[in-house]
């Protein structure tokens, strides 16, 4: 799998996985907030919501009808009290009842008190359901401070001649106690007298505004109750402060209902904000780590370090100390692995170059030492024969002569071999070629070289082909590196040294090889290794008059123009055979050359 399918599937699946997480923090967030609603509710108007609820989780068993706990908490906190009454009114259940309750109601006299014709201390709602067959009721009861006080303040309260009110005393301390307030009012509306109002409480009402804080309390902060007076056209008003004690003006959110919306949108929002937020350092830290690391390793690759960089232990940063791949580190794997592959090879290259730089002064110094060694006979006799003084014999004229010309071919063979080494490695092919018949053609080219007065006499033995081939080879360069491979065979050995050329037909008449094959001391792998670099060697003229020490380079470059490749198999002490091999010829007994 490639490095960007890697990432694409990791990037998705993080993304996906960031998604389903968020969901599960609107999930969360949007059930509490739900769950504080509905407290919320049933603590506001538990006569509304939680009665419906109570009858919906009841369980009938053996010891009768059983409710939720947390909803009976609720009941509790509310300071209520609730009933289970059966079809004869009779009490089946009873929780957090005050002593003052009946245990048992007949029909008309429950009704009265639900609706208020009778007087009763507390407020009562009330919620009928069939379950497993039995009808039951549940009867919810609180304290209904405001009712009372309203009956007692309508019956006993008077207004006196200075325009104050005179209520009972356990009237007005109450009021006290619960933060309240009475009104009279005139038959406009206006304020007759009050007690213990508070300057923001109005003055004067009209139908519409008296009606509207009578049914919407939680928008004014109190909760206001009031009583006609027929006779004398005035109207008693009582308010008691909210719960909450906060007034809510216009909104159409409760105050508490409101802030529990905003804290659950707010802690939603940051905890998805903090989520992302560790991700994103997450994902820098995953993802940023192993990119740092390889910035700083290619960095260092431009400074000509080629060790991956390590911790202060010693170890590679993307690797454990067991030399697997740190977890971060592994997506990256196919790119760190090409990165050290980089670093070996400019490695090798920089040592390599190192070595070439070394070897290129060398060979210069040595080139330089060859043209000026023959450069300085050929400098020497002519200012022997420049000299008056001197009359030298017509003799001794041509061995001067003899001499200057020799080292004039030796630094003309240098200097050849030097602009054909860079020609061939500029990419120069052959000329036009010939045709050959090759076993008749290397005999002879052969013989000529056998005549080189360097060589031992029957030094050299060729073995053709059964068959004739016949080739189309550039014959300049093909036997120029006979010449050179033949004097490296015979000169850089023993003297009794033997060479055995041999013309081999491949099978089935496609290719054939010419092969070099001497008995001589071999030569050790370093020196294989690098045979055919033109700056492993310098040159020696004086102990090869013939050579330039450019022989195996160039031949091994003119070969390769020609279609071939020159191969070399040496043992230490054994001897060495050099191959010229072509796969592409065909070799047949007649005048002729097949190509591909």
């Amino acid at each position: 799998m490639n490095i960007k399918r890697k990432l694409m599937i990791r990037f998705v699946l993080q993304l996906a996985t960031a998604e389903a997480f968020a969901f599960l923090i609107a999930a969360v967030t949007f059930f509490w907030a739900y769950q504080r609603l509905v407290d919320i509710r049933l603590s506001n108007d538990f006569a509304s919501a939680g009665l419906a609820q109570l009858a919906a989780s009841s369980e009938i068993g053996k010891d009768g009808i059983r409710f939720d706990p947390l909803l009976l908490e609720q009941v509790k906190k509310n300071g209520g009290w609730l009933q289970s009454l059966d079809e004869n009114g009779q009490v089946d259940q009873s929780y957090n009842t005050p002593q003052d309750v009946p245990k048992k109601y007949a029909p008309g006299e429950f009704v009265s008190y639900w609706t208020g014709t009778r007087s009763f201390p507390y407020g009562l709602s009330l919620w009928v359901q069939e379950k497993d067959g039995r009808t039951f009721t549940l009867l919810y009861g609180q304290p209904n401070p405001i009712g009372t006080l309203l009956k007692t303040v309508s019956s006993q309260g008077t207004l006196s001649s200075d325009e104050k009110l005179i209520l009972p005393h356990e009237v007005t301390a109450r009021l006290k106690q619960l933060g309240g307030y009475v009104q009279l009012l005139d038959t406009t509306g206006s304020e007759l007298a009050s007690y213990n109002r508070p300057t923001s409480a109005p003055t004067a009402y009209t139908l519409q505004e008296l009606s509207l804080r009578t049914m919407y309390s939680e928008r004014y902060g109190f909760h206001l109750s009031s009583e006609y007076m027929e006779e004398t056209g005035r109207t008693w008003v009582i308010s008691l402060p909210n719960a909450g004690g906060v007034a809510t003006g216009n909104s159409w959110l409760p105050p508490e209902e409101e802030r529990t919306i905003l804290k659950s949108m707010v802690a939603m929002f940051s905890a998805i904000f903090l989520s992302f937020l560790l991700l994103s350092l997450w994902q820098a830290h995953r993802f940023g780590v192993p990119l740092l690391h390889m910035l700083s390793w290619l960095d260092a690759l431009g400074k000509s370090v080629y060790q991956e960089p390590v911790d202060h232990s010693g170890i590679q940063r993307s690797r454990m100390s067991s030399g697997k791949w740190k977890r971060r580190y592994l997506i990256f794997a196919d790119v760190m692995d090409s990165i050290d592959k980089l670093s070996g090879t400019l490695q090798r290259d920089q040592v390599l170059r190192q070595q070439t730089d070394s070897l290129r002064e060398e060979w210069i110094a040595g080139v330089t030492h060859d043209l000026k060694t023959p450069l300085v006979s050929i400098k020497g006799y002519a200012h022997l024969l420049a000299e008056p003084q001197y009359d030298w014999t017509a003799e001794e004229v041509r061995k001067f002569s003899g001499t200057m010309l020799e080292k004039s071919a030796h630094m003309d063979m240098l200097i050849n071999d030097l602009a054909m080494s860079y020609r061939l490695k500029s990419g120069a092919r052959p000329p036009e070629s010939e045709e050959i018949e090759l076993n008749s053609w290397l005999r002879e080219t052969l013989e000529q070289v056998g005549t080189d007065p360097f060589y031992k006499k029957e030094a050299i033995l060729f073995q053709p082909a059964p068959v004739d081939i016949f080739v189309k080879l550039y014959t300049p360069w093909l036997e120029r590196v006979i010449n050179n491979l033949t004097a490296n065979a015979l000169l850089h050995n023993p003297p009794e040294t033997t060479l055995t050329v041999s013309v081999i037909s491949s099978e089935g008449g496609k290719g054939f090889t010419i092969e070099f094959a001497d008995n001589g001391r071999g030569m050790d792998e370093n020196t294989v290794s690098r045979l055919f670099e033109r700056y492993y060697r310098g040159t020696n003229t004086s102990a090869t008059p013939n050579g330039t020490g450019l022989g195996m380079a160039v031949s091994k470059g003119l070969i390769e123009a020609m279609g071939g490749q020159i191969t070399v198999d040496t043992t230490l002490g054994k001897g060495t055979v050099i191959r010229l091999i072509w796969h592409d010829v065909m070799a047949n007994n007649e005048s002729g050359l097949d190509r591909k």
